[in-house]
């Protein structure tokens, strides 16, 4: 069996938009405060407040996506950048995370595999929510049960806990 290794021009232009569109913001954006950086990288433990969400539902093949507030919170302690690791306290439990900074603008990125494997990818950015000093948060979930699939986005903030 013969594999055509070139990918479809489509394919290669998507990518460039995608490399093109993310120069731009990069570029467009002033970079984050080097305080910024150096506070959040300095922090062993943050405190953050979800507040709203937009989940992607798939049932039995059928998408439908749903805008919600957020109530949640979430204490990451334990932070420890030069090791890679950290833990996570929730209303769901408690669970380890690997850890790592973003070179380039400094976001404070933390991975959890849940006990079923599922993952869940927590972004802390360098950056202030409006009228706070407080990070802004994103978190992403992606999850299988059954035959439903579900995706979900949630944006909070987080305060230096310590």
């Amino acid at each position: 069996m013969k594999f055509n290794s070139n990918p479809p021009r489509s394919v290669i232009a998507k990518g460039l938009a995608l490399a093109t569109l993310f120069s731009v913001m990069a570029v467009a954006d002033a970079n984050p405060s080097a305080d910024a950086v150096a506070r959040l990288h300095a922090a062993r433990s943050l405190r953050c407040t979800f507040t709203s969400e937009v989940t992607t539902w798939v049932r039995n093949g059928h998408r439908t996506v749903e805008q919600t507030a957020e109530h949640g919170s979430a204490t990451y302690d334990n932070i420890d950048v030069a090791k890679g690791t950290a833990r996570m306290v929730a209303n769901a439990g408690a669970g380890d995370l690997t850890v790592w900074v973003e070179r380039t603008l400094g976001s404070l990125w933390m991975l959890e595999r849940t006990p079923s494997g599922n993952v869940v990818v927590t972004t802390v950015f360098p950056m202030h929510a409006e009228g706070t000093d407080e990070f802004v948060v994103l978190e992403a979930r992606h999850l299988i049960m059954g035959t439903i699939v579900l995706g979900q986005d949630t944006y909070g903030t987080c305060k230096v806990w310590q």
